[in-house]
């Protein structure tokens, strides 16, 4: 035996399961089909801006991540406005309301690669093999083993952490549903004339959605917005100066002009949620199990939520002297986090569509129902609460414990 868990996949989510895992004394290796990451020049940022809930904040901070993070460039989310295209409907929510020090965080995907190496070069129970897909795998009694180009690895168990085009998902032969939103989502770091005081603001348009998320500099957001291909890619060969005017112009120059912005970047959206998300020996996380529509930018934190989940599974079972590897170990991973997942996916999915129909008198109700929701204390300390990862924290992303 190699290691006693085998990661596939050298995302965040992929890091923060071996940093889980292997703090704790568990033998792993974690194999990355590519290079290790460089963290973004702060005048070249990664267009990929990641919303990080308070919650997500405490798993990293239980492997010592957080602290490592430049300060410079961790943006703060205090508040967030919500509001419509077509009406005057207006949701504003606020950290002070629920007597908390923010609603989340913003932080680069490739700087948050980049700050886990050193924390994981300091785990003796972890190697990481970079630069190595895997492209068979094959259980045998209590033993798994999956196979590079170079070398085969065997191990108790599989975590597959490579993304929403899993291969590993495929090669274990688990089906998934898909629906195609006919849209992608454009991403970029953008420049205003005005700051953002760590408000995160979305637009729902006609097409999709449009959200700045508020960066660490005063006047720059991370743009993440959703729309159709067509358009897409026509925003993607406009002009600088065109598109800075029509970035500006569709959320109501809220920020004032568009200054400058960062390289624009293209991905499609789709639902895709895992049939299984575990077989013997062999488990998802992260995108692999479960990809969502990014309008509240909580795909990130559903991948960190289900690493602490299934860390803290694995880890009671090990105490107990338990084979971490067997399907009825996993499945309790499954059972607590399949239900949170699917209700995010369906919710994030519902409000996708509810914004883009204008058949009247849909746009009044849904603009009424904004009002509505403002004013209603409770239901907006629910909203914000669900939002920022409150609900069944696992134990795992308690560093006190």
């Amino acid at each position: 035996m190699d290691a006693e868990v085998i990661l596939v996949g050298g995302g965040p989510v992929g890091l923060v399961m071996a940093s889980l895992l292997a703090a704790k004394g568990v033998p792993c290796i974690l194999l990355d089909a590519a290079a290790p990451k460089t963290a973004p020049d702060a005048e070249d940022p990664d267009p990929r801006v990641l919303a990080i809930s308070p919650s997500a904040r405490e798993i990293l901070s239980a492997i010592d991540l957080w602290r490592r993070i430049p300060a410079d460039r961790m943006g703060l989310i205090r508040r967030m406005q919500v509001w419509d295209e077509n009406g005057a409907g207006e949701l504003v929510f606020n950290c002070e309301e629920i007597d908390e020090p923010a609603l989340g965080y913003t932080v680069e995907q490739a700087l948050l690669q980049a700050a886990i190496e050193p924390v994981l070069a300091c785990l003796p129970t972890l190697a990481i093999r970079h630069g190595e897909a895997v492209n068979s795998m094959l259980t045998s009694g209590d033993m798994i083993e999956v196979r590079t180009a170079d070398r085969a690895y065997r191990g108790r168990l599989v975590i597959a952490a490579d993304g929403a085009a899993s291969a590993m998902r495929d090669l274990a032969g688990i089906a998934v549903q898909r629906r195609d939103y006919r849209q992608v989502a454009l991403a970029c770091v953008a420049r205003f004339a005005r700051g953002h005081e760590a408000i995160a603001r979305q637009r729902f348009l006609t097409d999709g959605p449009l959200a700045l998320l508020p960066m660490a500099v005063p006047d720059q957001c991370g743009v993440v917005w959703s729309t159709s291909t067509q358009y897409a890619e026509l925003l993607c060969a406009m002009s600088p100066e065109n598109f800075r005017q029509t970035l500006a112009g569709k959320v109501e120059s809220c920020l004032g002009e568009a200054l400058d912005y960062s390289r624009r970047t293209l991905f499609p959206l789709q639902r895709i949620e895992a049939e299984e998300y575990c077989r013997e020996r062999f488990v998802l996380i992260g995108d692999a199990a479960h990809n969502i529509h990014p309008l509240a930018g909580m795909g990130a934190n559903l991948g960190l939520q289900d690493a602490a989940c299934l860390a803290e599974v694995l880890l009671a079972a090990r105490e107990k002297r338990k084979d971490i590897g067997r399907i009825h170990i996993l499945k309790r991973y499954e059972r607590r986090r399949r239900p949170e997942n699917r209700i995010m996916a369906r919710a994030m999915e519902g409000f996708k569509y509810l914004f883009e129909e204008q058949t009247p008198p849909l746009p009044f109700l849904r603009n009424l129902g904004l009002d509505a929701v403002d004013s209603i204390a409770p239901l907006k300390r629910w909203f914000m609460r669900r939002a920022m990862g409150r609900v069944d924290t696992p134990r795992a992303a308690d560093n006190k414990k």
